[in-house]
């Protein structure tokens, strides 16, 4: 039936061969018809128009990152870029050699103090000997700390009477003045006077992001928070013909976008979906604004910041159901996680597939309210190999045991959508493929793995990145698997995935990109990309 609708199609047929096909293993050919899989095999089951040599490489079903920042991502690529920094000192020296000409406001991300030998925040006076007259802004590698110079300070107003705003943290020093990091909700108290992105700004950093994002092998992309300027810019692209990566986009939790989309309800085609929306519950583990059950170890006096009420949290999650949309909670500490399920599981509708994104830190007893409340762990691996060094100095041992509980929430039925993040994380996603199989730095340590109990399964990993995401995102019956009818999306790689451990994965290249049955990556030579 497929082959006598393709005769009578007058799109071409394009032939895929000479490669070997997960899932099938006896196929060696892919024929594909208007952007999607017409059938596999080994035989010449129809005449194609085209034929593309795929070079001995292994095709899997395309990967998806189900929680990066693609806007967020293209812009990180226009800033300083602080990731690996080893020190205050070596972000001064970036600082001290970039060339701000023209620059109303200096940005950048990346730092982690954990990375650090001396493990405390930095101040002000640090970016002040290098840059005292241009404001300075460096996000820390979650986004969910800043650190700025004195003359941001004092555009932004903060002065040592300024208190914390609700959700938020403005550190201070001995005297009480501010010491230049602020927490979760206080860094919009100086990200609100950085002059707004233009809808084309958007478009260009989306398009930089598509182009990275294609040459690491991701052809769908999960975007959590986006607001009026990127959803403009991302139906703009649509429109225009550009937008080459799939994308299924949370909206913003703001109350005039989020109105404006209730009144018409789910919006989305093959290529750009709106039906869900991203709340923000708690902070982040690394500047300890995540919110526990219990004080965090390394900080008696701290359990973490709660972003929006539980009650705000409870009206939107009825409000979204009943209007068809999706809610998805940012939690990271246990006391979020726990809060979330409560509002799921006294307020969600099941079949809205809702989901916890991140999931970090979890009560033990709440790791089977997951599958049984039809919540769905949207979950970053890289995130627990960043985060091993320090983890416990955070948590205490105990806590651990429901710290990036990965094989434990799919033991108790669920699936896990994987993603990276980025631009916290790098997001290859054959690096978080390598951390979810190993739980190890990309060193190879610690030996076995850290709590190697958890590790997922390399068809589990692979399934994070392909399967689960799609049902994620309701796109399981044309996403995730290369079978008749599914769109043509593959990742093309150099290696077998299913026969390698450990370092092995990491060397592996990227041959091929294929999105709607054309290709928008090809390897041009051999190496795998440093970038």
């Amino acid at each position: 039936i497929i082959l006598s609708t393709a005769m009578l199609s007058s799109e071409p047929i394009i032939l895929y061969k000479n490669c070997s096909i997960y899932g099938h293993p006896v196929a060696d050919r892919i024929f594909v018809q208007d952007g999607k899989v017409l059938s596999v095999g080994n035989g010449d089951e129809a005449k194609p128009d085209s034929v593309v040599d795929l070079q001995g490489g292994f095709v899997y079903p395309g990967f998806t990152d189900a929680h990066i920042h693609l806007a967020g991502l293209g812009a990180s690529l226009e800033q300083l870029n602080l990731v690996g920094t080893e020190s205050p000192e070596a972000i001064l020296k970036i600082l001290d050699e970039y060339n701000r000409k023209g620059q109303s406001w200096i940005q950048g991300r990346g730092w982690d103090q954990n990375d650090w030998t001396h493990q405390q925040f930095p101040n002000k006076q640090m970016l002040d000997s290098i840059v005292d007259d241009v404001p300075v802004f460096l996000r820390r590698i979650d986004g969910h700390a800043a650190w700025v110079n004195s003359k941001a300070l004092k555009i932004a107003g903060i002065t040592k009477e300024t208190p914390d705003p609700k959700g938020g943290r403005i550190l201070k020093n001995k005297n009480g003045n501010p010491s230049g990091i602020l927490i979760d909700n206080a860094v919009n108290l100086i990200s609100q006077h950085i002059p707004k992105d233009k809808v084309d700004d958007k478009k260009r950093h989306i398009l930089k992001a598509q182009e990275f994002l294609h040459r690491l092998g991701i052809t769908s992309v999960h975007e959590p928070g986006v607001g009026f300027s990127v959803v403009t810019a991302l139906r703009q692209l649509r429109d225009e013909g550009f937008l080459t990566v799939r994308v299924y986009a949370m909206l913003d939790d703001n109350r005039e976008l989020v109105k404006l989309f209730l009144e018409d309800g789910p919006e989305g085609d093959d290529v750009l979906q709106f039906k869900s929306v991203k709340i923000y519950f708690d902070g982040a583990l690394g500047s300890r604004g995540a919110a526990l059950l219990e004080p965090y170890s390394d900080d008696s006096g701290n359990m973490g910041l709660l972003l929006t009420s539980p009650d705000s949290v409870m009206k939107k999650v009825q409000e979204l159901n009943a209007a068809g949309f999706q809610a998805n909670i940012h939690c990271i500490g246990d006391r979020a996680n726990r809060t979330a399920l409560d509002i799921f599981e006294a307020y969600g509708n099941p079949r809205m597939r809702n989901r916890i994104e991140h999931a970090q830190i979890i009560q033990p007893d709440d790791i089977p309210r997951f599958s049984r409340l039809g919540v769905i762990p949207s979950m970053q691996p890289t995130h627990c190999t960043s985060d091993m060094p320090w983890a416990e100095r955070r948590l205490g041992a105990k806590r651990l045991k429901g710290a990036y509980a990965w094989q434990s929430l799919i033991r108790a039925g669920s699936m896990i959508p994987a993603g990276s993040d980025a631009p916290v994380e790098h997001p290859d996603p054959l690096a978080g493929i390598y951390a979810a199989v190993t739980r190890q730095d990309q060193s190879g340590n610690p030996h076995q793995g850290w709590a190697p109990e958890e590790r997922m399964t390399m068809p589990q990993a692979i399934s994070a990145f392909t399967e689960w995401p799609a049902f994620a995102s309701f796109q399981e019956n044309s996403l995730g698997k290369i079978s008749s009818g599914y769109f043509a999306d593959f990742t093309v790689l150099s290696k077998p995935l299913e026969s390698l451990s450990g370092e092995e994965i990491l060397k592996t290249n990227v041959m091929f990109t294929v999105v709607n049955g054309n290709i928008v990556y090809q390897q041009q030579q051999q190496g795998k990309l440093d970038d």
